[in-house]
């Protein structure tokens, strides 16, 4: 096995949870070059493994909006940017029609989920060579199995993220220690109230924390600039792409947040980190392979801000 292309496209979260699936093909075809096919959004995430090979952005998103017309045509020019470069596998690990379609871009044979566990079953056509997971599995468990399984070789320890981090240094500096807010979500049920998120933000500050509010939409600036409003020590950041978030990331001392991409992001980095979970189930998301994360709530059960504020109280009171 010398060449191996993972396809997994969308979305920030599921393309975090696949970077463990890298770390193991490393291990068990150490001489391989592997590569990734992912919307451009993610491809800095990506580029975060120290085993990746090529990073093959795809926009997809972008070229249905313009038509069909331009979605062939970028498809052919996707095929033929990997045409001189055949595979050994071709790995669809989202089990969609979409991805299988951009798969079969690549020359190799295409692998992926079954029809019982493709996320769109039609997709599992695609596929010369199909396998399972444990549906009782995690998120991350799930893509190691069905990778392990297609090209079979054995799983060992805990998932490898492979994402190269510098600690946290404000509390060897005596400087004031650093909190970041992840309270941006594009799905309603995933919010906690702004008036938690103030609370939240009062009491960290009197206990000398600094604390940063990033943004991806409109939306969410505003709420960030609602949260901070006459709060001292409470900062909406600017723009920036997810290379330098991750970057400026690395040296925060605590992260609370919803269950988006960018908590699984500070779960994968091994952040102190409480994520807060109440419209997905835990057992399935939660950043359980961090042990320096608390997960709290679940479906239907949203955590009040004291609950949120004593987690927070038990990472910081940990010795590092």
């Amino acid at each position: 096995m010398n060449r191996i292309l993972i396809v997994k496209t969308t979305s920030m979260g599921d393309v975090i949870h696949a970077l463990p699936v890298l770390s193991d093909l490393r291990r068990a075809f150490p001489g391989a070059q592997i590569d990734w096919m992912v919307e451009e959004p993610f491809a800095d995430l990506v580029r975060l493994h120290h085993g990746v090979g090529e990073v093959v952005p795809v926009a997809l998103r972008t070229w249905r909006k313009k038509g069909v017309a331009e979605l062939w045509r970028q498809w052919k020019r996707l095929r033929a940017q990997l045409a001189p470069k055949p595979y050994d596998a071709v790995i669809d690990l989202q089990g969609l029609m979409k991805s299988a379609l951009l798969a079969k871009a690549a020359s190799g044979p295409r692998l992926g989920p079954g029809f019982r566990h493709a996320r769109e079953p039609l997709a599992a056509c695609f596929y010369s060579k199909t396998a399972s997971w444990n549906a009782s599995s995690h998120a991350v468990e799930r893509l190691r199995e069905i990778t392990a399984s297609l090209l079979d070789y054995p799983l060992s320890g805990d998932p490898d993220f492979g994402i190269q981090t510098v600690a946290a240094q404000s509390s060897a500096l005596n400087e004031p220690k650093h909190a970041w807010f992840f309270h941006g979500t594009a799905r309603a049920e995933k919010s906690w109230s702004v008036e938690n998120w103030r609370l939240l933000a009062t009491k960290l500050t009197s206990d000398g924390f600094r604390i940063s509010l990033p943004w991806g939409t409109d939306a969410e600036r505003k709420q960030a600039e609602t949260i901070a409003a006459h709060i001292d020590d409470v900062t909406v950041l600017p723009k920036m792409n997810l290379g330098t978030l991750a970057l400026r990331l690395q040296s925060a001392d605590l992260v609370v947040g919803v269950d988006t991409g960018l908590v699984h992001l500070s779960g994968a980095m091994q952040l102190p980190l409480v994520a807060l979970f109440f419209a997905t189930p835990q057992w399935r998301y939660a950043p359980k392979f961090n042990p320096n994360a608390i997960s709290l709530g679940d479906m239907g059960d949203i955590p009040s801000c004291d609950e949120v504020y004593e987690a927070t109280q038990q990472l910081v009171k940990r010795p590092v």
